[in-house]
């Protein structure tokens, strides 16, 4: 099963670009920003990474200005909760079971985890 927020690294870079612009921007605002960080794509490369982004529905075109769909955190988010549900039956106990069985958590980390979970459990906030 194909993730539904599958993207490649150069569509990542191109929603990196729009993230750090914030806001609606023309296509052109986009290319040099994406020049001013060592591409050296062409506006047609370009229009071809948006446009799949468009099919992914994480884009949006109207009127001569693009914009990510998600902002940086909530796509980050709905990556790991997508990845949690499928690889992990949808439980974040599972996901830190497993993770933690192949990579040591030091007391910081635990103590970190253990007050987020506290926290999140008082506000009513799942996965």
């Amino acid at each position: 099963m194909k993730s539904k927020y599958s993207v490649s690294e150069a569509e990542w870079e191109v929603l990196k670009a729009l993230w750090k612009l914030d806001e609606k921007v023309t296509q052109t605002q986009l290319l040099e920003q994406c020049q001013k960080e060592g591409k050296q794509w062409k506006r047609q490369t370009l229009n071809t990474f948006l446009f799949r982004l468009e099919e992914k529905a994480l884009v949006k075109r109207e009127k001569g200005l693009v914009w990510a769909v998600y902002g940086e955190e909530e796509f980050s988010y709905l990556l790991m909760k997508e990845g949690i549900e499928r690889l992990y039956q949808g439980k974040f106990s599972r996901f830190v079971a497993a993770f933690s069985q192949r990579n040591a958590i030091d007391q910081e980390d635990e103590q970190e985890l253990l007050e987020i979970i506290r926290k999140s459990s008082t506000e009513g906030d799942s996965l």
